[in-house]
């Protein structure tokens, strides 16, 4: 959940207005802030290589007939140097706080304009109109790669690897480990950020981009819910469906792994009784696993089983909603919904937002099948 105060959670659940605005760094270095945003989005996916993307057009209103619109590599607007820090400003009544809904990095200017006029007898630009793209800063990790295979030192600490791998700001969210042994990364378009979604699930978790602009870990085990939208007449859900799906649902794991000397480890761990037996209505549904840190057959074993155990005691399935605009809602946050048929929380695996007052957001949930 972004940062706020009680205040604004209050001022959320009763009628509010809003305002968008953008702040322009150069590096660390705020070039401008405080600029209108209009015509926006901001698209959140949990699963997706890059957290955020979006779009919208930046209005500056010229102080000295300069032109905003960028040329190349030059400009205050170029998608070359400048990142944008995307402000969500609240009010009701007296009431106002802003809310920072993450830094983003331009990655193309689609349009400019510049407006003119004519001033003590002098054509000049009054304003400037840039139409731009943007993407969450693990953009930038992205980009980057390794220029040759990159070896690990053996016995190196996760949250450390990761650190040195994005060269971002890194907030540790889950108990750090150690690499049990050196892991060479690929030197191949966007291996970078391939090695630190692969190191986040080491540490049991999905690695994404907060507001603040720092790489976190969400973990895969739920946590109590942060906030509740909440149906009916004064409530903030108008909208919800649900999609229910087996396919995730496997009652055969196959695991295959190796160990230290790469030998081949193999194990299978099945459901044997009830509805979900592979012999029963339901079928066979196997899934196949491997991991790196499993080197014995032990090991191998408690895998499979542990894989198993969460497959058929839970089911996700996706909650479709649709509500009032919330700044606060991240992906990786756990919501409840309250006052539907049956209390309901999930994980935020999506979010849009746009200029509407309205926002769609995808809560998958678990469903209980043991």
């Amino acid at each position: 959940m972004r940062q706020h105060t009680n205040e604004l959670a209050d001022a959320l659940q009763g009628s509010f207005s809003r305002e968008v605005t953008v702040n322009v760094f150069h590096g660390t270095e705020r070039v401008a802030e405080g600029l209108r945003f209009v015509g926006w989005s901001l698209d959140a996916d949990f699963g997706a290589e890059i957290c955020y993307s979006g779009s919208g057009s930046i209005v500056v209103d010229s102080a000295a007939g300069e032109s905003w619109s960028p040329d190349g590599t030059r400009g205050l607007l170029s998608p070359f140097r400048a990142k944008i820090e995307i402000v969500m400003t609240v009010s009701a009544g007296d009431f106002e706080e802003r809310v920072s809904l993450g830094m983003m990095r331009l990655v193309r200017a689609p349009s400019m304009r510049d407006y003119t006029a004519t001033v003590n007898g002098v054509e000049q630009v009054v304003a400037s109109h840039a139409q731009v793209v943007f993407l969450s800063e693990d953009e930038t990790v992205r980009r980057a790669g390794f220029r040759f295979p990159s070896t690990s030192p053996s016995g190196a600490s996760v949250w450390g690897e990761i650190r040195r791998l994005s060269r971002m700001p890194v907030e540790e969210t889950v108990p750090d480990t150690s690499l049990s042994s050196a892991v060479t990364w690929e030197a191949a378009q966007g291996s970078r950020l391939k090695a630190v979604h692969e190191l986040g699930k080491r540490l049991g978790g999905t690695v994404v981009v907060n507001s603040r602009g720092a790489l976190v870990i969400v973990p895969d085990e739920y946590g109590e819910p942060v906030g509740a939208l909440k149906l009916g007449q004064q409530g903030t859900v108008t909208e919800i469906d649900a999609d229910v799906d087996t396919d995730g649902v496997y009652n055969v794991v196959v695991g295959m792994f190796e160990d230290d000397n790469r030998n081949p480890i193999f194990s299978v761990a099945t459901v044997d009784t009830g509805d979900l037996a592979p012999g029963g209505l339901y079928g066979e549904n196997v899934r196949y696993y491997s991991s790196d840190f499993v080197k014995t057959q032990l090991q191998a074993d408690r895998a499979v089983r542990a894989v198993l155990a969460e497959s058929i005691s839970t089911q996700m399935y996706d909650l479709q909603v649709q509500c009032h605009i919330n700044p606060l809602v991240e992906i990786g946050d756990v919501w409840a919904v309250e006052g539907w048929v049956r209390p309901v929380e999930g994980r935020v695996v999506k979010v849009s937002m746009s200029d509407s007052e309205l926002m769609n957001v995808t809560l998958r949930v678990k469903r209980n099948l043991a």
